[in-house]
């Protein structure tokens, strides 16, 4: 257990243009709060920020907001998930941001160029929380939600209080670096395909049943989403299977403009490396002008999509009326990495209690 009442941690904050602030007697307003960066639901919104606000010359994240890490984890748990989620979910999510928050107080990252590659012919890149310098952790999906103190709730402060510095630890009492998306898809993948080489303790490949809805009935399943998962996160019900294209033409100006690489026309584009659930984790392009590999798995879903795939646990091949056209179908929303949202709110709403949901989900890991 960690001495939370004791620990602070400062969020880096993006925002629309010059923040707009409101200072209060108790907290600070900022009106325009950026969210979701780079993301189809990327928005603005007024957030209420307690503690001490910072105004930074950053050109992205202009705001350091520094508070006590218990009244962070109040607002991530609502900012992550639907405050009408299960108080069981609420409580595991507790102890995992919690534990994840802790990881990055205390500087436990690798650093962030390790296993990085940028050849001519290959591309190996990720984006990690240690991308950051002068705070712990951003305000976006890039780390943990927050959006300010509007989100708390009693179902919220609950979860929070009822685990008050209860953190996940391996066997060898390491804090567990506790990832967590959306919906894996029926699978959960490992560390090191999507970022260092190594792998983390208690982050494994296993199946699981638990994100699949399709047995639910269509208003029992509308009924389970919108109580786990924000408003603008509904429109891809769930995640767990979807479907879509992408012309050659828009690999060739996504490779460009978010790569910096011309291969001229794409041929083809086949996936060559995937990791233990089945993501792709490099990606071969043929081009008429030269070749390139290009991974890891967020970098094979921004080269696909305008601005994310949902999941890079794909398969690829091209329209057999239209060969300028690839069909890509896919499973999950997110990397797969640790505890997956919708399988852990099922289980929840099914009777399951979090200390259960966090050993599935985290095998052999213990909570203290």
């Amino acid at each position: 257990m960690v001495k939370t009442g004791e620990t602070y941690i400062n969020v880096g904050i993006a925002t629309t243009g010059k923040p707009i602030l409101k200072r209060t007697d108790n907290n600070t307003i900022l009106k325009n709060q950026r969210i979701g960066l780079g993301f189809h639901w990327e928005r603005s919104i007024e957030s209420i920020l307690p503690g001490e606000v910072i105004v930074t010359d950053d050109p992205v994240y202009q705001i350091i907001n520094r508070l006590p890490l218990e009244t962070y984890l109040q607002s991530v748990v609502g900012s992550e998930m639907n405050p009408d989620a299960p108080i069981e979910f609420l409580k595991a999510h507790a102890i995992i941001s919690r534990s994840w928050a802790m990881g990055k107080i205390i500087g436990a990252d690798t650093p962030k160029n390790e296993g990085k590659i940028f050849s001519p012919d290959l591309i190996l890149n990720w984006e990690d929380t240690c991308d950051h310098h002068s705070f712990d952790v951003c305000a976006d999906d890039h780390c943990q939600r927050y959006q300010g103190i509007q989100h708390f709730n009693p179902n919220i402060i609950e979860a929070i209080q009822s685990t008050t510095g209860l953190c996940l630890y391996s066997k060898s009492d390491q804090l567990v670096d506790a990832r967590f998306s959306k919906c894996c898809g029926g699978k959960t993948e490992v560390f090191s395909s999507c970022w260092q080489s190594h792998e983390q303790p208690c982050l494994e490949s296993f199946e699981d049943p638990w994100c699949d809805l399709s047995t639910l009935s269509v208003k029992n399943k509308e009924l389970v989403l919108k109580s786990i998962l924000k408003e603008y996160d509904l429109d891809n019900n769930g995640g767990y299977r979807w479907e879509t294209q992408v012309s050659a033409e828009d690999i060739k100006r996504n490779l460009y403009t978010k790569f910096g690489r011309d291969i001229g026309d794409i041929v083809n584009a086949q996936i060559i490396e995937k990791g233990a659930s089945g993501r792709a984790t490099l990606i071969r392009l043929i081009g008429s002008k030269g070749s390139l590999d290009l991974g890891k798995e967020l970098m094979i879903r921004r080269l696909l999509a305008p601005t994310h795939l949902y999941s890079s646990r794909i398969s690829i091949e091209k329209d057999t009326h239209r060969p300028d056209i690839f069909k890509i179908k896919g499973s999950g929303w997110g990397h797969g990495v640790g505890l997956c949202q919708i399988g852990a709110a099922r289980k929840a709403i099914e009777g399951y209690n979090y200390r259960e949901i966090l050993s599935f989900y985290y095998p052999g890991s213990e909570i203290h």
